[in-house]
C-alpha cells in the first residue's frame, strides 16, 4: 500500500462529562476481575459511538474538517442511560453495556456524521489498522466492518460499554446528562477508544 494510503480504524464519539465518566469507571471497577479491561479518562474512555470505520491516513485532515463542521450545527445533546444489556462473546462470556434512549437529536447527529463521512469511511479494516501497544494483541475488527450495514441509521443502537462481564451498574440507572464533546479516536481491541486524534465541541 502506498504511503498516505495506509488506513487507521477510527471512532467518532460523543463523550460524557467528567463526572459521568468517573461514575462509569466506578461501575467498571465494581465488577472486580470480571471485566474485559479497565475504563479511564484518557484511555479506554467511556463513549457513545456515532460513526465508525477506517480512514486513509492522508485523509484524516479532511475527516477532522467534516466532523468539526457537523458538530458546529448541533448544541449539547441530552442523554439518558436507562437500560443494561449484554452481548455474548465467544467462549461464553458476556460484554455488558448501558443503553441510551434514542432521541431524535441523537439520531440526527449520528446520521449527519455518517452521511458527511460516507466518502471517507471504509469497511475493510484489518487488525494492523487498530491501535495497539508493543506486544499487545487486538481482536478482529468485525464490529467496525459491520458498522454501516448492521449498526447505523435504522439500526443505530447508542450505548456505552462498561467492559464488565457481569451486570453491575443497575442501581445507578437511569443516568441523565448533557454531552457536548465530540472526539475522534484511534480504535483498539474490542472497539475501545485508545488514542484521541482530535476533539471538538457541540456549540
Amino acid at each position: 500500500m502506498k504511503r498516505g494510503q495506509e488506513k487507521r480504524a477510527i471512532d467518532v464519539v460523543l463523550i460524557p462529562p467528567d463526572e459521568v465518566i468517573e461514575k462509569l469507571i466506578s461501575i467498571n471497577r465494581q465488577a472486580g476481575e470480571d471485566v474485559w479491561g479497565p475504563l479511564g479518562q484518557d484511555d479506554y474512555i467511556p463513549h457513545i459511538s456515532l460513526a465508525m470505520g477506517c480512514v486513509k491516513e492522508s485523509e484524516l485532515a479532511a475527516v477532522r474538517e467534516i466532523v468539526e463542521k457537523v458538530a458546529g450545527k448541533f448544541g449539547s445533546i441530552s442523554i439518558v442511560l436507562d437500560k443494561l444489556y449484554f452481548a455474548d462473546k465467544p467462549g461464553g462470556d458476556r460484554n455488558y453495556a448501558i443503553g441510551a434512549k434514542k432521541s431524535l437529536l441523537l439520531q440526527e447527529l449520528h446520521e449527519s456524521m455518517m452521511k458527511a463521512l460516507q466518502n471517507y469511511l471504509y469497511y475493510d479494516c484489518a487488525k494492523e489498522m487498530l491501535f495497539r501497544e508493543p506486544g499487545q494483541g487486538v481482536t478482529e475488527p468485525n464490529y467496525i466492518n459491520k458498522f454501516l450495514s448492521s449498526h447505523s441509521f435504522e439500526n443505530f443502537d447508542p450505548h456505552i460499554t462498561t467492559r464488565a462481564k457481569v451486570d453491575v451498574g443497575k442501581d445507578d440507572l437511569p443516568m441523565a446528562f448533557a454531552a457536548d464533546r465530540i472526539a475522534v479516536w484511534h480504535i483498539g481491541t474490542m472497539t475501545t477508544c485508545r488514542k484521541v486524534l482530535f476533539e471538538t465541541k457541540l456549540i
